[in-house]
């Protein structure tokens, strides 16, 4: 079966796909670093490889509707979505299912360290980075002082034992 539109220039430039029969079944993995990979090519991708055991995304295009399209991912063991100012706490639910996950990367989202705990299904978590404050209307990110980070790390700990967590670049 052929492609055809935005699809059939997202595999080619993904994989050089031509045609359904060359789609995996399961991607090892994926890196998408500075691209304007969005919504929809995560949807052509998720539509069609039900099993990615890792997702690397550092500033894309991506927002809450292709956490929605990630959500549904099956084995998904690290995702990293660095650097995503449009991906919100609307997006917790979606990350919620992804209960195999062990990897959580999700410094400078709109996703912060108070939001964490909304995670509670995420029980194979080993390691989660995230930032403490949203960016501001200046675009800076505020700095939030060490024993609101340690109250909100101590019930984090609770709710995922031996979990790694980092804030910013301080190790907990």
């Amino acid at each position: 079966m052929k492609f055809k539109g935005a699809e059939k220039q997202f595999w080619w430039h993904f994989k050089g796909i031509t045609n359904t029969k060359q789609i995996p079944d399961i991607l090892e993995g994926i890196k998408w670093i500075d691209t304007e990979d969005d919504d929809l090519h995560m949807s052509f991708l998720v539509d069609r490889i039900p099993v990615i055991h890792h997702i690397f995304m550092k500033e894309t295009e991506l927002t809450d509707e292709g956490v929605k399209w990630i959500g549904q991912i099956k084995e998904l063991k690290s995702l990293t979505l660095m650097k995503h100012p449009k991906i919100t706490r609307k997006s917790l639910p979606y990350l919620n299912n992804l209960t195999e996950l062990e990897y959580l990367h999700l410094w400078r989202t709109g996703i912060l360290l108070a939001d964490i705990r909304e995670l509670n299904r995420l029980k194979n978590l080993r390691e989660i980075t995230v930032s403490p404050t949203a960016r501001d209307g200046d675009g800076a990110y505020p700095e939030m002082d060490r024993d609101s980070i340690l109250e909100k790390v101590i019930e984090l700990e609770g709710l995922f034992p031996g979990c790694i967590i980092n804030v910013d670049s301080d190790r907990y």
